[in-house]
């Protein structure tokens, strides 16, 4: 599976060229063969190309070569054997984009001047992906999670142990762990390695005294080293980083950590013997708990905004204050949509109608994910809530910067 986080999501968000081409489609690998796959992609590329056609504005010179591209997909086998519950594939005259996620999308094909983001809007707002990072002295372990299952994924440049973070030659003696510095290894410490470079300390200790200190010291730079590379692999990833180790470990790998999607709550024990079923079984109670947590913040910030009269529920005044950067918080029903046209430069809104001609049907968008998208790109959230909890009939509800709208 591919990971999809903030950063892709803003590379979809910065494309605005027509025609941007979005398609999304479940893989349900028990009931559909390679062959059937392809087929049903097949049917989404015609659905594209009747759009293409539809939209006057565009000269078969701009598309035709993103069909050849959307065909060569159709056809390429072991393009369909990644693992998913879901793909989704974005195509442009400047970008191309496939992610096969733990997702299982509805069918859809949408064609605009825009990516079409709002499945992915929904992972992204609330995100439904986890981590969990299993870390022991001699072992670091890293699975990716899905409200489904697991999968382990391995990380290259992770460290794999305390010595190895450390570069640190490791033995043993009869009562405790005798730490020496290694030949290249330099860090602001008060010895120096054969060759002259300042390294750490280098501690005997016996179980006893000032031992555990000097222990706990070479811990918190080991953590710290193995949070920034999953830092830098999640690259903005929101949902939550769950932390599997034994106990002791837990408060030094939080003092040592600076991932800001580490979750409170963790798994105590050595799982690293451990299947992804297991694995599964434990984070995904504690993952839940996190992604309920955020919806229930959101709710509470849009109470107190709604309060004070620093909210609007009304969609062209929400699209308006939009592009105006005035919107901190953007609440969007899971369930509803708005399909027509949104001009990102005015925040006018112009809904899709019954008599509108083929073009403006070919091209028209979800008014909502425009809305959200641009959000986004001036720096507010937006959470996607369920309809049984949705605080508004709109469907959309925005938590305003500043005071009042």
């Amino acid at each position: 599976m591919d990971r999809f986080g903030k950063n892709e999501f803003r590379q979809l968000l910065e494309v605005e060229e027509k025609p941007a081409i979005s398609i999304y489609m479940p893989i349900e690998r028990q009931e559909m063969t390679n062959k059937a796959l392809r087929l049903q992609f097949r049917a989404h590329v015609d659905e594209v190309a009747r759009r293409l056609e539809e939209a006057e504005s565009l000269s078969p010179s701009s598309y035709q070569h993103l069909l050849a591209r959307l065909r060569e997909m159709v056809e390429e086998r072991t393009f369909w054997d990644r693992s998913g519950d879901g793909v989704a594939v974005f195509l442009s005259p400047s970008f191309e984009g496939v992610y096969f996620l733990p997702l299982p999308f509805e069918n859809k094909a949408v064609v605009g001047t825009h990516f079409h983001t709002r499945p992915l809007l929904d992972h992204i707002a609330v995100p439904s992906d986890y981590w969990v990072l299993a870390v022991g002295e001699k072992e670091v372990s890293f699975w990716e999670g899905s409200p489904t299952g697991v999968e382990q994924v391995e990380l290259d440049d992770l460290p794999k142990s305390l010595q190895e973070a450390l570069m640190l030659e490791q033995g043993k003696d009869q009562d405790g762990l005798n730490y020496q510095t290694g030949s290249n290894y330099t860090f602001g410490g008060s010895s120096t390695d054969s060759g002259g470079s300042r390294g750490l300390p280098s501690p005997v200790y016996h179980g006893h005294g000032g031992g555990r200190e000097e222990h706990d010291a070479y811990l918190l730079r080991y953590f710290s080293e193995v949070s920034k590379g999953i830092r830098e692999y999640l690259a903005g990833a929101e949902g939550p980083v769950i932390l599997a180790a034994v106990d002791y470990c837990h408060p030094i790998f939080k003092q040592a950590s600076k991932l800001k999607n580490l979750a409170d709550d963790g798994i105590e024990g050595n799982v690293h013997f451990w299947n992804d079923k297991q694995i599964y079984e434990a984070a995904w109670p504690i993952a839940r708990r996190q992604i309920n947590q955020r919806i229930e913040d959101a709710l509470e910030t849009w109470e107190r905004a709604f309060g004070r009269g620093s909210a609007e529920m009304e969609p062209t005044m929400v699209g308006r204050r939009a592009v105006e950067g005035r919107v901190h918080l953007l609440l969007l029903d899971e369930n509803s949509q708005m399909w027509g046209d949104y001009d990102r430069t005015t925040g006018a809104i112009k809904e899709l109608r019954d008599g509108d001609d083929g073009e403006e049907r070919a091209l028209a968008a979800d008014v909502y994910d425009e809305i959200a998208e641009t959000v986004i790109q001036y720096g507010g959230d937006v959470v996607v809530i369920p309809s049984d909890k949705m605080p508004v009939e709109s469907g959309v509800g925005a938590v305003l910067r500043g005071n009042g709208a």
